[in-house]
């Protein structure tokens, strides 16, 4: 039974590789009309440094075993939206500070506590990061429920996934 799921699993994973691969859109910006979007694409996609001085989220990261490339976006990320909290949840339930924050949750964190999260985080005009989306049906099927429930602009990165709740931007999709 665990080999069945394994390859199921593997198959699903598969999937979306392949579909990432033929369907390559928004590449240096081109093709994307939103200023704020325009403006993640050209600062922090397409950085291969960290541009800020502050590093304290990329050793969070690194620490958690994420890795160097994505520790960098997500670095460059939350110094571009000019945020200043952020939180990594795990496997636990993490408190949140009041106000606007960049919550990143990893990839062992539970698909019961995606919703969870993303309904506080998103009530309060914040950032939210699900790592690790295609990992499992389930867990995609979540991801893809918050873009839908919640009113938000959100980015699929194959393997992250970005939520930005602001009243000012009008809810989009994007597939980079």
């Amino acid at each position: 039974m665990k080999i069945i799921s394994r390859i199921k699993r593997q198959l699903f994973r598969g999937y979306f590789r392949i579909g990432a691969v033929i369907h390559v859109r928004h590449w240096r910006g081109h093709g994307i009309h939103s200023p704020f979007m325009y403006g993640i694409v050209r600062n922090v996609f397409m950085k291969s440094r960290i541009t800020g001085r502050d590093r304290t989220l990329y050793n969070a990261l690194i620490r958690h075993r994420i890795g160097r490339k994505n520790g960098i976006l997500l670095q460059n990320l939350y110094t571009h939206c000019k945020m200043e909290r952020f939180v990594l949840v795990g496997a636990m339930d993490v408190p949140l500070p009041p106000g606007p924050v960049f919550c990143i949750l990893l990839p062992n964190t539970p698909t019961e506590t995606l919703g969870f999260m993303a309904r506080k985080i998103l009530a309060q005009s914040g950032c939210l990061v699900v790592l690790a989306p295609h990992r499992s049906s389930r867990r995609w099927k979540v991801a893809q429920q918050i873009r839908q429930h919640y009113r938000c602009v959100s980015v699929d990165r194959r393997v992250m996934m970005l939520y930005f709740a602001d009243p000012k931007l009008q809810p989009q999709h994007y597939r980079i």
